[in-house]
């Protein structure tokens, strides 16, 4: 019953993954890397994206384990495409997944916070 609950936000979760996956993967091999303040600009526009996006469903009633799931794609893809690269031990894996769940954690709560503030306005 809880799985078929979260499916939607697990499906478009995995899809934010692929997609940010995908496409930094895409820019670093066809070197169409952007210069760094680019790449930074990118990801702090990402990052704002997805906490309205929370923000928009904590105030609508959702969940925080449900806003979590939803940043974790988009983030863990971010931080495996970054770390990836230059880390070479069989442990590569372990990082970029520990690093995602923070950084998605944040998000989530500081979203979360803001959206049910608003709603108990």
């Amino acid at each position: 019953m809880l799985l078929n609950k979260r499916t939607s936000e697990i499906i478009v979760a995995i899809a934010a993954f692929l997609f940010v996956l995908g496409t930094l993967t895409g820019l670093r091999v066809w070197d169409l890397e952007p210069s760094t303040s680019v790449q930074s600009a990118i990801v702090y526009g990402g990052a704002l994206f997805i906490t309205v996006i929370v923000v928009l469903r904590a105030f609508q009633g959702a969940d925080l384990v449900g806003n979590w799931i939803l940043t974790f794609g988009p983030c863990f893809g971010f931080t495996l495409n970054l770390f990836i690269p230059i880390m070479a031990n069989p442990t590569a894996f372990i990082f970029p997944l520990v690093t995602g769940a923070i950084v998605s954690g944040v998000i989530t709560v500081v979203g979360y916070l803001i959206g049910r503030g608003f709603s108990e306005v």
